[in-house]
């Protein structure tokens, strides 16, 4: 077909070549961002998305080393028709490539300024308290800007922790404090609110695996977690801080044990065994451990999780942990496993979860189609625990004498 035919053949395997490159970086560059990988394993809609990337990826590759014998051999016909039908899906890949990168990241690191001033807390400096107590609140799952979320139970919940008394000494939020973490209105709209309604009571937000969608992890730093924030471990998402006479351990899970790499099961378990014998343990996460659920749409259980029960409670039950508190599931419960308390409190405005189909047997106490929040007062003697409603009425309170967890 003459020397340019033969150089149009090589230049679409080289096109192929390059565009396997482009869909491959792109696919990294989402892995690499905090709760991607749990998106493709607990969301197929988005799992199928992926793989659809993939083979835009692989399809012009695979063309293209089809063209490659008829390159070498000059007698078999449809070279022709092969290396152009490479060069078009190869141009459609590395298009999606780029065009899907510059959206995903130029929407990430949208930010409105100024930010919403709140008032954080640092995990260097911990949560003092005063005589000897530490009073907390904690909430999980607003989803600022889902059009599910119930803004009225909301606002209503962060009213009466800024109002209640004893006055709190800190606001937790465990995660999914927005809908997408790649759009900056939502966290924007989140600061917003948080700083007209606590009146200066210091803040800590969590990360969710809402807030990581996608390359969410931006916005949360820049509006909970600034860069003169240093923790223990190095990292934003996962850390310990001292709350009077409690040590609490933050973890970082999003949609189960996919992010628990062994970078932090290391930390966790030197943090955990460097602690006085007797030290009060709360350990926070987002996604839960034991729970009583449902099975979602997918056929995905929502309940007891397979993977932070496999790798994480065995952890934290040898270590004799107090108190877990997580949300994810949008409940409100108590339950007890080995000695250890589990608390569940998904219930800050996320559209309500359904009846639950599973009823953990570590359940102690169950809460559905109700908002609102824990209160933990941490002092020597122990760790008092109040679920409170939307408006602040008790609805199931419990203690956990010091000394007595893990036994």
């Amino acid at each position: 077909m003459g020397n340019m035919s033969i150089r149009t053949k090589k230049f679409a395997i080289a096109m192929a070549a390059v565009a396997a490159l482009a869909i491959a970086a792109l696919l990294s560059w989402f892995f690499s961002k905090e709760s991607t990988l749990g998106l493709f394993e607990w969301h197929p809609p988005w799992r199928r998305n992926f793989l659809l990337i993939g083979a835009a990826g692989l399809i012009p590759l695979l063309l293209g080393l089809i063209a490659l014998p008829r390159l070498k051999d000059r007698s078999r016909k449809g070279g022709g028709a092969l290396a152009a039908a490479t060069l078009a899906f190869s141009a459609l890949a590395i298009l999606l490539a780029l065009g899907l990168f510059s959206y995903a990241w130029s929407t990430a690191h949208s930010l409105a300024t100024p930010i919403p001033s709140v008032t954080l807390v640092d995990p260097a400096i911990g949560i003092p308290g005063s005589g000897g107590a530490v009073h907390l609140s904690l909430s999980s799952d607003p989803h600022y800007g889902a059009s599910t979320s119930d803004a009225a139970a909301r606002t209503a919940i962060i009213k009466s922790v800024a109002a209640a008394s004893p006055r709190r000494d800190a606001f937790l939020i465990l995660g999914d404090n927005v809908e997408t973490g790649m759009e900056d209105a939502s966290w924007h709209e989140e600061a917003a609110e948080l700083s007209s309604l606590l009146g200066g009571l210091p803040l800590r937000p969590l990360f969710g695996n809402h807030d990581g969608l996608i390359d969410g992890q931006y916005h949360f730093r820049k509006y909970f977690f600034p860069s003169s924030m240093r923790t223990d471990s190095g990292s934003p998402f996962y850390y310990s801080m001292s709350a009077g006479p409690a040590e609490i351990v933050v973890l970082n899970l999003l949609w189960g044990s996919e992010s628990f790499g062994r970078a932090q099961a290391a930390w966790l378990e030197k943090t955990l065994s460097a602690l006085p014998a007797g030290k009060q343990v709360i350990a926070l996460s987002h996604c839960f451990f034991y729970a009583s659920g449902y099975v979602d749409e997918y056929g995905l259980g929502y309940y007891d999780h397979p993977g932070t029960i496999a790798r994480v409670a065995p952890i934290l039950e040898r270590h004799k942990v107090a108190l877990v508190v997580s949300g994810h599931n949008h409940y409100m419960e108590l339950l007890q496993h080995r000695g250890v308390k589990y608390a569940l409190i998904g219930a800050m405005g996320g559209a309500l979860d359904p009846e639950p189909s599973y009823h953990s047997p570590a359940s102690l106490w169950f809460k559905q189609g109700v908002f609102g929040r824990l209160d933990l007062d941490i002092s020597a003697a122990g760790i008092a625990l109040a679920f409170r409603d939307r408006d602040g009425k008790a609805l199931r309170e419990d203690f956990i004498p010091a000394g007595k967890a893990g036994q």
